[in-house]
């Protein structure tokens, strides 16, 4: 994957596909956005049910696994990129596997907002349907897109009307948050109530999917938390927490996390 990401960068492309089909296979396109850093079973969880409630007609689902190479709040700590694509690829095989009605691609872009990634792959993706594409973030993600300091001087509203107006938020609660579980959970219907206007209108509330997880042991596993028991040397408590092919990977590497 090294010669991978490098073409890549030499070819300052915007936007590739690495793995898995170039154009949309279904009405329904899920982007799961994240590090990857590593991948794991929060990450599952969260296409899971977001398939299973937001699927439409029980159609085959698309999903695009996403890493952008240039975040605005994130430097790039181990693992490189390189490495991450290629426990992108094993996730796909994974989810492929574990969600037999998925087709699954996986990307590069150098985009870190939304507005402009949401643009590329609508140009990638969405030719043949007039759909819209379901974004997976974590409940932190859908905060920083909706926060003021990132559009200055211009106002939320104007500037992410068109993203808004085509596509859905999806997340799952967890605790560890600048909000608790519970006010994740009323977070759409609190925008819906005009809680958050004029900041965020409030009829961008019916986009945001705020799922309570229906496993309970995953609420609190995150890429950053695994690598902390990687470096301890407490690779065995995350068997619980990796899909076996990341769980296999990460024994095998457990350096490129140093």
């Amino acid at each position: 994957m090294k010669k991978v990401f490098e073409q890549f960068r030499k070819n300052d492309l915007l936007f590739q596909i690495i793995k898995g089909p170039q154009h949309l296979e279904s009405p329904k396109l899920f982007v799961l956005d994240s590090s990857f850093n590593p991948p794991h079973l929060a990450h599952f969880q969260l296409l899971s049910q977001a398939i299973k409630n937001f699927k439409l007609n029980n159609t085959q689902s698309h999903i695009l696994l996403l890493l952008a190479v240039n975040n605005a709040d994130k430097l790039p700590i181990p693992a490189s990129f390189p490495h991450r694509l290629e426990m992108m690829c094993l996730f796909a095989n994974y989810l492929e596997e574990k969600l037999p009605q998925s087709v699954v691609s996986v990307g590069l872009t150098v985009f870190s907002k939304f507005i402009d990634k949401d643009k590329v792959l609508h140009e990638q993706f969405t030719q043949e349907y007039n759909t819209n594409i379901g974004y997976l973030v974590g409940f932190d993600t859908i905060a920083r897109i909706f926060d003021e300091k990132y559009y200055h001087p211009l106002k939320i509203s104007d500037v992410m009307e068109s993203f808004m107006s085509k596509c859905q938020l999806y997340c799952l609660a967890r605790d560890h948050c600048h909000l608790d579980a519970e006010s994740q959970l009323k977070y759409a219907s609190d925008i819906l109530a005009g809680k958050y206007e004029p900041v965020i209108p409030k009829e961008w509330g019916s986009r945001v999917h705020v799922m309570q997880n229906d496993y309970p042991s995953l609420r609190n596993v995150s890429s950053s938390e695994i690598r902390k028991k990687i470096k301890a040397g407490q690779v065995e408590k995350l068997r619980d927490e990796l899909p076996s092919c990341i769980y296999g990977y990460v024994m095998k590497n457990k350096t490129i996390f140093d």
